[in-house]
């Protein structure tokens, strides 16, 4: 389907001026499936083997018909989907996987690949090609073949849905808007998503409920063993669970959370250094400081000059 600028008729694109003054109008990618009864979809370059920078090509939004299914070899690029509705199966080289919303996926040009629906209950998906990204994607642990799981799936959805309105988008960066989203994306696939397969269930139950003791009683509880012991978990198991799911140990974000509290209560005036450290569970004042001034940089009697 071609498109051409809100505004001008298609008598307008006939005139010989229209055709001296404007660019061809390029037509949709040919792999994007016909397969679909609805789609939000945008492209950006159509040339993706002219360059390997790091680049957004194309995306969108596809609500499957029943008989969907795509079956290749390989793409011409590196593409990112995630399902948000429906479910389906999935088959990358010889493993395959049960897609649900929530599903993560990620293949490229060596990945051979077959996306299948549910007739009955029919897939809604987003997706994302791109060139480049190689680091990032190193960074954060998602290589071809990687299937994940988001734990919250709505925001990963509200990224794919922020993608889509700048590619959308007449703004004369929307290119570069979209460069940005997709490195959130990307960023925060990795802090959000977890291992597919029953196989991780009970694992995942287990992080997530560890976490939330951790969130709603960061100001009382002051030590791993603590946490461990009221979530009825091995200190160590509860050290494997967070560097698998959040890359850091619980202890890691049991201070930050408590750091967030402590710039709360100084930038508020109310409490002195002292007092802070006291109200977060700090015997020493000194080793207080000295762990804010390793998250933020900056010493807790700067921050609380900046709040008076």
């Amino acid at each position: 389907m071609a498109s051409f600028d809100q505004g001008m008729s298609i008598l307008d694109l006939a005139s010989p001026l229209a055709c001296r003054n404007i660019p061809p109008v390029p037509l949709e990618p040919n792999y994007f499936s016909a397969q679909v009864s609805d789609a939000l979809r945008f492209y950006l370059e159509l040339n993706p083997g002219a360059h390997r920078k790091f680049t957004v090509v194309s995306g969108g939004w596809e609500r499957c018909r029943s008989d969907y299914e795509i079956q290749r070899a390989g793409f011409s690029s590196a593409i990112i989907e995630c399902v948000s509705r429906g479910v389906g199966t999935l088959t990358l080289g010889e493993k395959s996987y049960e897609l649900k919303p929530g599903t993560i996926f990620f293949y490229d040009q060596g990945t051979a690949h077959r996306i299948r629906t549910s007739p009955e209950h029919a897939m809604e998906k987003y997706f994302v090609a791109f060139e480049g990204g190689a680091e990032l994607l190193r960074e954060c642990q998602i290589f071809p073949g990687t299937v994940l799981q988001a734990m919250h799936p709505a925001q990963i959805n509200a990224v794919f849905d922020d993608l889509i309105a700048h590619g959308r988008s007449d703004h004369a960066n929307r290119a570069r808007m979209c460069q940005i989203a997709l490195q959130y994306l990307i960023m925060k696939i990795a802090d959000n998503a977890v291992p597919h397969g029953p196989a991780h269930t009970v694992a995942i139950a287990t992080y997530q409920r560890c976490r939330q003791f951790i969130e709603e009683n960061h100001l009382r509880v002051h030590s791993l063993a603590e946490v461990a012991a009221a979530c009825h978990v091995d200190s160590a198991y509860l050290c494997r669970l967070f560097k698998r799911f959040r890359r850091q140990t619980p202890f890691q974000y049991l201070q930050n959370l408590k750091m967030n509290r402590a710039v709360e209560l100084l930038q508020d005036g109310a409490c002195s250094v002292k007092q802070t450290a006291q109200e977060l569970g700090f015997n020493d004042p000194y080793n207080f400081s000295r762990s804010f001034k390793r998250i933020f940089g900056i010493a807790p009697r700067q921050m609380q000059k900046r709040g008076e």
